[in-house]
């Protein structure tokens, strides 16, 4: 059976809305056929990418193409963070050549008509789905707190695909997109007493270790999990694994007064205890924390909530000789804390604020053998992808290492 095509998808195919979108319904066709899907849905929003340390040479000439030829959004679209820092690239030491082609994908994106937000958190400024809604989202984070947290329907949409979704506003039913692929199989019990803000980052991890692709349904966790908890767990559970879709029974939206197994049995059910969080925590530390010369913090970006903890934390601290601090947070955050005075308090501290980028991405401008983080996602990557010894422990624990 092919995929049935409503009147408007028919004349994008025929190139009536012009040779950009043709090229993006060709792209998405080709993609419904490999998946076996009978019909597009429609998306309300779209999360795509333009950081140049993923999509290179190559993506960058895709969407400069697309430009070129006239390609617009027709949904709101946003994109990941940038791969350099805009306003302070040349103070951190980034090379002008590499910088030159992310400005290059700046420039395409506005001109596709993206929301230049440079976020791997759109629904922090702006882009937040309804319940049941059908998006295409790239960044697995967000991919994984829109579907947990707030129940909306959407992939893991790679990049070249999320462009095209946002040209056509549209993207193939298939996968997470359909009911029966929603529904938890296996069953996670929490039974470690209170969770510090570290666990949800260290339980994300365990969780995408051992769940790979499934569906979990957790309980133990509370109801007073906050949201950057919930987007902590997500995050880590999509870097070590591929999980794109978690339930908290009594919590997120399709597991609150409804089976998320609808009616069937478990296919394997666990239990991880406080000794469990631990053994992982501590699994992931490589070097003494006295050797640490550099904390990143803000992966996923931080929130205006977090950084008015850190700016707590390190009031009336200084950064000790040799060592930095690195908070990652969007443009519209860092603007919030301006307003607060939040940030003047962060930079008499030493921290540095690097708005829309993200260290995941990006190359490292200056030499460094070991950091430290509080973030999941980047214990889980940044240790192979810049070859640096790591120390994972919490945001009390990392002003520590480096302030006085």
């Amino acid at each position: 059976m092919g995929v049935k095509l409503s009147r408007e998808e028919e004349a994008m195919i025929r190139g009536d809305r012009g040779e950009a979108t043709k090229i993006a319904m060709d792209v998405l066709m080709r993609l419904a056929t490999s998946f076996g899907a009978e019909e597009f849905v429609p998306v309300s929003s779209v999360q795509c990418m333009a950081h140049y340390g993923s999509l290179h040479d190559a993506g960058l000439e895709w969407l400069e193409k697309l430009s070129a030829l006239g390609g617009k959004c027709c949904v709101p679209a946003t994109q990941d963070p940038a791969s350099i820092p805009f306003a302070n690239w040349e103070q951190m030491g980034f090379d002008k050549d590499y910088a030159e082609k992310q400005r290059r994908l700046a420039q395409a994106v506005h001109e596709l008509g993206e929301v230049l937000t440079w976020s791997c958190t759109p629904y922090a400024v702006g882009q937040v789905p309804r319940f049941g809604q059908n998006i295409a989202w790239a960044e697995s984070s967000a991919v994984s707190y829109a579907n947990s947290v707030f129940g909306a329907r959407t992939n893991r949409t790679p990049a070249g695909m999320a462009i095209c979704a946002a040209i056509t506003g549209r993207i193939p039913r298939e996968r997470l997109y359909l009911d029966e692929n929603r529904v938890a199989t296996i069953k996670i019990t929490i039974d470690a007493g209170p969770l510090s803000d570290l666990d949800y980052n260290t339980i994300g991890i365990m969780l995408g270790k051992y769940a790979g692709t499934r569906i979990p349904a957790f309980t133990g966790i509370p109801n007073t999990a906050t949201s950057d908890n919930l987007k902590y767990l997500g995050a880590a559970a999509a870097s070590s694994g591929s999980v794109a879709l978690y339930h908290i029974i009594g919590v997120t939206p399709e597991a609150f007064g409804r089976d998320p197994f609808c009616g069937h049995k478990p296919a394997e059910e666990v239990t991880w205890t406080r000794k469990d969080i631990t053994a992982a925590e501590q699994a992931l530390t490589t070097k003494n924390a006295g050797e640490v010369e550099l904390v990143v913090v803000g992966c996923p970006h931080y929130s205006i909530s977090e950084i008015m903890k850190l700016a707590k934390l390190v009031a009336g601290k200084k950064i000790r000789k040799g060592k930095e601090f690195w908070l990652y947070t969007p443009f519209e955050t860092e603007n919030l804390a301006k307003r607060m005075g939040l940030i003047e308090i962060l930079e008499e501290a030493g921290v540095t604020i690097l708005a829309s980028n993200c260290l995941v991405i990006s190359p490292f401008p200056r030499s460094y053998k070991t950091l430290m983080t509080e973030s999941g996602k980047f214990a889980s990557y940044l240790p192979s992808e810049h070859h640096i010894e790591l120390v994972y422990g919490s945001i009390e624990d990392c002003v520590k290492a480096v302030m006085a």
